[in-house]
């Protein structure tokens, strides 16, 4: 491939991005980018209205230890259903890692502190 004439085909890895906050009493995600998704989508001209629509399962471990995730709460929706994106946080959670994986199944992992 010759890059400065094959542009048009070019395509960079980005990391996904996502924004996932605490809300009354509720683990939250707000936001998810999973860009090298969102760039072939954008090649293929189709748009996504809700970024759920992009996931095929998040992982929630309520207390990680910073080594090892052991997700409590495994969200896998069915062929036509959707992630909830919203889930109670038991009172003695601690340091929370939520695991998004989206459909080209790369994933994007970061943590939340409770309390």
């Amino acid at each position: 491939m010759d890059i400065l004439r094959d542009k048009a085909g070019l395509e960079f890895k980005r990391d996904s991005q996502a924004k996932v906050v605490i809300k009354g009493g509720e683990l939250v995600i707000e936001r998810f980018y999973p860009m090298n998704l969102l760039q072939k989508l954008s090649l293929q001209k189709e748009s996504v209205e809700d970024w759920r629509e992009m996931v095929e399962s998040i992982m929630i471990d309520w207390n990680y230890d910073g080594a090892v995730l052991q997700p409590a709460v495994v969200d896998i929706p069915g062929k036509d259903d959707l992630v909830k994106g919203a889930f109670k946080v038991p009172e003695d959670a601690g340091t929370i890692r939520v695991k998004i994986t989206d459909l080209l199944s790369e994933s994007w992992e970061g943590s939340v502190s409770h309390g």
